[in-house]
């Protein structure tokens, strides 16, 4: 599939809320798995900035789906000339967080001053 071609196609998910058929979608699974595979020593690139290692579980589109469908399936993207990786494995947590969704409260735990 083409880029421009799968950028229409990603675009009409987008504008009819059915992006979720991307991420199911034959094209994408298998670009995940490829990505995964070439990076499962390095695990988590968010993790192991920090110093250690977690399994990468979730693929993460740099250039945000929705804001470049076109740039989907692709591996990389250019800017400004450079050529930059647009998909990165990440663990959960970092992949939460790189998207800012919220992760549960922590709660203090339950002692006996609390009684």
């Amino acid at each position: 599939m083409t880029q421009e071609k799968c950028g229409k196609w990603i675009r009409r998910l987008i504008d009819e809320g059915r992006l979720h058929e991307f991420y199911v979608s034959k094209e994408w699974r298998k670009l995940r798995k490829k990505i995964l595979k070439k990076y499962k020593k390095d695990g988590c690139l968010d993790c192991k900035i920090k110093g250690y290692y977690t399994k990468a579980t979730h693929v993460h589109h740099v250039q945000y789906v929705k804001n470049h469908p076109e740039l989907a399936l692709s591996e990389t993207y250019i800017y400004q000339g450079k050529e930059y990786q647009n998909l990165i494995p990440l663990c959960h947590n970092c992949h939460e967080a790189r998207h800012d969704h919220r992760q549960k409260e922590k709660k203090e735990p339950l002692t006996p001053e609390r009684w």
